[in-house]
């Protein structure tokens, strides 16, 4: 009266299995490398492409490159040092203080 192991299929919904390729493993490396290539042909790009700006500085290839990986960093920053503080938790926030064990 022992059970059969449940396959692979039995424990996915239905309306997922379509979606099943998308965790192929190939999918996963092939997105970082068309990333990648993408990422490099675009800052190529940047260093032919003659763009008319208000400042000078913005002129210079790769400055919004730099300026948008500065403010990500920050925004990274920002909810890491300073939102923690007022969200955060400490370590035994769970533990029953009201005697409940």
């Amino acid at each position: 009266m022992s059970q059969k192991p449940a396959k692979r299929d039995d424990l996915v919904h239905p309306i997922a299995r379509p979606f099943l390729w998308l965790e192929s493993s190939w999918l996963k490396s092939s997105m970082v490398w068309v990333l990648g290539a993408l990422a490099i042909g675009l800052g190529a790009f940047d260093f032919i492409h003659n763009r008319h700006d208000y400042l000078d500085i913005a002129e210079m290839p790769g400055f919004y490159a730099l300026a948008g990986f500065g403010s990500f960093v920050l925004a990274v920053m920002g909810g890491w040092f300073v939102i923690r503080h007022f969200l955060g938790r400490d370590e035994n926030y769970w533990d029953g203080e009201a005697g409940d064990e």
